[in-house]
């Protein structure tokens, strides 16, 4: 019984001795260890960023190009207020940015979805579970080629990600003759950033995705005096273009050919009647669409009713008349449509950039020549184009 009890004496001493030693240490720790400050856990910022088609860098007037749109969705229950958007080469990214767009510079380019804003804070700012788009374009000397991958940063009021990479050669260009002969042919609404240029905002939804297969197209129109027309604004032979030869691009096969709707009656805004009701039917008018291989298929659109030359598994040659010009379909006043798409169906394909292997511009820039190789022309761009020899 004594030799039970020393037992358990010994063992709460030994006990008693080991909770004292780390008592003790616990005091002897560092004053700085009492003051340490855990900070609280918390996620990226929860921005979605995407970018649906990459780009392919085109050159133009001594410069380069990038055309395209950058998807945000905010994911977070509080709103996200952009600041500023940075382009990044992804392989040098020690470099300074390829690119800055500001607060200025965002607000003509930022396109909330769903949601009618006004002012710089409405249109910069994405509320929670809401998306916007971006349209971008970036231009650079062409002797100062873009990086061949770019990632994008987005800078918040107190945050900022990095994302969405993307590749600045993309699509092969292809290299096309003119659809048109002839000058003062001026490219309406072609490739740029403007903000009323309904083909770069021309992002729709089919088949459950956001497609974009205006993105690099071009109204064709003739202009003498920064005019389309001479005599009556409604009559259809008024307009300097319409009647005029429509030429295959390039060799192809014809899969879509498309005659017999009526021109309208040229007028725009509330005095635009279309002489047919608009469906996914009659929307490009008279029209045709060629095969040129490689996934890449050339459009046009809003042809005069009975002048199309050729029907579908036709094969066609570069130069070759396919049609005229006239004003059907979704046309405010005569016009060619001429796009480039990833996609045998309307509008269901991305716009995709191309080249046209020569033509002059209607004036000269000092300091720049006036032969055009292999190169796009931008938006109000006017154009001669040559006679084709045939």
């Amino acid at each position: 019984m004594i030799i039970a009890n020393r037992r358990t004496f010994f063992l709460i001493l030994v006990i008693f001795v080991f909770l004292q030693s780390r008592f003790l240490k616990a005091q002897s720790l560092p004053s700085y260890s009492q003051n340490i400050t855990v900070k609280p856990f918390s996620f990226p910022l929860q921005l979605e960023m995407r970018v649906p088609f990459d780009p392919t860098a085109i050159p133009s007037d001594q410069k380069s190009f990038l055309i395209y749109e950058l998807y945000l969705t905010n994911f977070n229950a509080s709103p996200i207020n952009l600041r500023r958007i940075e382009l990044i080469d992804a392989d040098k990214k020690e470099n300074n940015p390829v690119a800055i767009f500001d607060t200025t510079q965002l607000i003509t380019m930022v396109q909330p979805l769903g949601r009618a804003v006004s002012g710089l804070a409405g249109k910069l700012t994405i509320a929670g579970g809401q998306s916007a788009i971006v349209f971008l374009e970036v231009i650079s000397d062409q002797h100062v080629p873009f990086p061949s991958k770019i990632i994008h940063r987005v800078v918040t009021d107190n945050d900022s990600l990095e994302g969405a990479t993307i590749s600045t050669h993309n699509t092969i260009l292809q290299v096309l003759s003119p659809p048109l002969e002839g000058a003062n042919w001026i490219a309406a609404d072609g490739p740029s950033n403007d903000v009323d240029n309904h083909h770069r905002r021309g992002v729709i939804i089919l088949n459950g995705r956001a497609v974009d297969s205006r993105r690099y197209a071009i109204d064709w129109k003739k202009v003498k005096d920064g005019a389309s027309f001479s005599g009556d604004p409604r009559n259809v032979n008024s307009y300097l273009c319409y009647g005029e030869k429509v030429l295959a691009v390039a060799d192809g096969l014809i899969i879509r050919a498309k005659d017999g709707l009526p021109d309208n009656i040229p007028g725009h805004g509330e005095a635009f009647h279309p002489a047919v009701p608009l469906t996914f039917e009659t929307l490009a008018g008279n029209s045709i669409t060629i095969d040129l291989g490689n996934g890449h298929f050339a459009y046009y659109m809003h042809l005069k009713p009975e002048s199309l030359r050729v029907k579908v598994g036709d094969r066609v040659y570069k130069g070759q008349i396919l049609a005229n010009i006239g004003g059907s379909g979704d046309a405010r006043e005569p016009h060619l449509h001429f796009e480039v798409t990833t996609s045998p169906q309307l509008l269901l394909g991305e716009g995709i950039p191309y080249l046209i292997d020569s033509y002059r511009l209607n004036f000269q820039k000092k300091g720049y020549p006036d032969i055009h190789l292999h190169e796009l022309p931008t938006d109000k761009e006017i154009v001669d184009f040559g006679k084709k020899e045939r």
